[in-house]
């Protein structure tokens, strides 16, 4: 679960759109051709609130396509193990993913979790009077005509909608509730609201520390240095350590001989230090800088990396520097609201879904695209690649989310997407 909600949390950026489609009077649709739920009916609610069978269905389709593709990549380099059949590099969706699940049955708990947290971030935004902003609204326009263009036109655009399952109804549902995410995050930050977050409540989330390392190895090779060449940095490391014990003005000593003796390759990028999250730096380096002060330095560190002097630096002053990590971990927080509430929540689950097996179902639903496209590649003969990489194209911008608090990555499908993920923190140095 922890990977796609950090991995979906920041900003779903679907290819936005406004507006909704007439409901048609007979169900119709990819997802009710492929299992005869009508898809305005509603298979789930979550303290209340509805979801209706399109878009459980959509976000089946999404964690399947996010999942094949990760095991691709593994299967490229033979780590697949039996999860993908050697045969034709199609994923069995049977074979055992835990000790107690199927890839199928994780993919069904993965899209209850999705459906969940989006339909729980609703009702906290309703809860707290959050609207789509006016600024939301025109991006929101201005993409939905973007997109149309892109695609060739409205009716280029309405088979886009068709083969994502969903009417458009839905499909601004979707994009709209990762804006209200956006939206609370600001709320994060506005002190004085509900949901802010004080400045000594980011040191739950975070450090800020900087370190002179002393490498005991090639800092490019990584091959280990001789002991003569360690004893050295060993002796520099504890001159260093009294230079800094009996100066007066710690915090500019430390600067001034981190500029001058410190082999950390990442200095140039990071002159300050870092701000890190939990999990980022080796243990002993967490260890040593979470048991200081702002302000304090430590005695000599010793890691695989070499000898660190480290500093801690004040995370609010950091952080007042550089915003969007502060909105990283201000979305973090807010992430752990959601994962509260979600944990709470009353959630239902209609019988029709008993039986739904999502491993079948995705290799159906890719089935009926090949099926929905084929008459359009024959028709352009030789340019039917050319049609085929429009439709990739647009399955791709309707499942690209872009992250950040993790660093999962997925790569582009032609059903769900492309899923994207970056860290909001400082980065690592040869003392993670």
């Amino acid at each position: 679960m922890k990977r796609w909600m950090s991995a979906l949390l920041a900003a779903l950026l679907l290819a936005l759109c406004v507006g909704c489609g007439n409901q048609a009077e007979e169900p119709s649709g990819i997802y009710y051709d492929i299992t005869g739920i009508a898809p305005t009916e509603t298979v789930m609610t979550v303290d209340g609130n509805e979801i209706p069978a399109q878009m459980y269905f959509y976000w089946t389709a999404y964690n399947c396509s996010y999942l094949e593709y990760q095991l691709g990549m593994l299967a490229a380099y033979g780590m697949s193990g039996d999860l993908v059949n050697v045969e034709d590099g199609s994923v069995n969706w049977d074979a055992p993913f835990s000790e107690d699940q199927t890839l199928s049955q994780y993919v069904k708990e993965e899209t209850k979790s999705a459906v969940t947290f989006y339909a729980v971030a609703e009702n906290l935004a309703a809860e707290l009077g959050v609207t789509l902003t006016e600024e939301d609204e025109t991006a929101i326009a201005d993409n939905r005509a973007s997109m149309v263009e892109e695609l060739g036109g409205e009716d280029a655009y309405a088979q886009y909608l068709d083969e994502l399952g969903v009417d458009e109804e839905t499909f601004t549902r979707l994009q709209s509730a990762s804006l209200l995410i956006g939206d609370m995050t600001d709320l994060t930050l506005q002190e004085g609201s509900e949901l802010y977050l004080p400045e000594e409540g980011y040191d739950q989330y975070a450090t800020y520390a900087d370190h002179i390392l002393l490498a005991t190895q090639d800092t490019a090779t990584g091959a280990a240095l001789s002991e003569e060449e360690i004893a050295e940095k060993r002796q520099t490391a504890e001159d260093l350590l009294s230079q800094l014990q009996a100066s007066d003005d710690v915090v500019t000593l430390f600067g001034q001989l981190a500029d001058e003796y410190s082999e950390d390759p990442g200095r140039a990028e990071n002159p300050d230090g870092y701000i890190y999250t939990p999990g980022t730096m080796v243990a002993v380096f967490e260890d040593a800088a979470v048991a200081l002060e702002p302000g304090q330095v430590s005695g000599i560190v010793e890691s695989d990396y070499g000898y660190h002097i480290i500093l801690r630096r004040d995370l609010s002053e950091g952080l007042a520097n550089d915003p969007d990590t502060k909105r990283a971990l201000a979305q973090q927080h807010l992430q752990g609201l959601l994962e509260e509430r979600m944990a709470e929540a009353e959630v239902t689950v209609s019988e029709k879904l008993n039986t739904l097996d999502p491993g079948a179902f995705y290799t159906q639903y890719v089935a009926e695209l090949e099926a929905m496209r084929a008459p359009a590649d024959e028709a352009a003969g030789e340019d039917g690649a050319d049609a085929g990489a429009a439709g990739d194209a647009s399955g791709d911008t309707a499942g690209e989310t872009e992250t950040s608090g993790n660093t999962e990555t997925s790569g582009n499908t032609e059903t769900s997407g492309e899923a994207e993920a970056g860290s909001g923190n400082g980065g690592e140095s040869s003392g993670q």
